[in-house]
């Protein structure tokens, strides 16, 4: 909290006035980067399209675009969720808005008739693709983001889709 509010340039009581302790400050975080509009708005794009290679790319160039921008929070809760039991809730939580997420791609792309699997092994699948690990390797690989997206997103096509349900 100390780290938090010099960064901030404010008293130590500001946060705690205006945040309250950790747990809050730590739900927050999770509350800003599982509730980023550009989720919303692709999950509604993704909804309205019958291309399952298009949901697939749609799916890839979101995710990593909301990873990008969230990625101080997922470092935050990855690398002390350990340590915290606050934060390896808060983490919990925030994967299970993630999985959650994915599960209606899922039962879209079951809806569809894309994928041989159901809806809950086809929701692993994305989670294997698009997850918080995909997109931790591949740029620890050095790839940016694009070219990470675009790998992801032929790669799930292949693994996921029904032959000819790649467009």
């Amino acid at each position: 909290m100390a780290a938090v509010a010099a960064r901030a340039g404010v008293a130590l009581n500001t946060v705690y006035t205006s945040v309250g302790g950790k747990p809050a400050l730590i739900e927050a975080l999770v509350d800003e980067s599982t509730t980023d509009e550009t989720i919303e708005s692709a999950l509604a794009a993704m909804a309205g399209s019958t291309d399952p290679a298009g949901i697939l790319r749609r799916l890839a160039s979101t995710t990593g675009e909301v990873t990008r921008r969230q990625a101080g929070t997922l470092r935050i809760l990855l690398e002390n969720r350990t340590a915290e039991p606050v934060v390896a809730a808060a983490a919990d939580r925030a994967t299970a808005r993630y999985r959650a997420r994915l599960h209606q791609v899922a039962a879209h792309l079951a809806a569809l008739g894309a994928v041989p699997a159901d809806t809950a092994r086809t929701e692993q699948i994305l989670w294997f693709y698009f997850g918080t690990g995909a997109w931790t390797t591949v740029r620890e690989l050095g790839w940016d983001w694009p070219e990470a997206a675009d790998w992801l997103a032929t790669q799930a096509t292949t693994a996921l889709l029904k032959p000819g349900a790649a467009g």
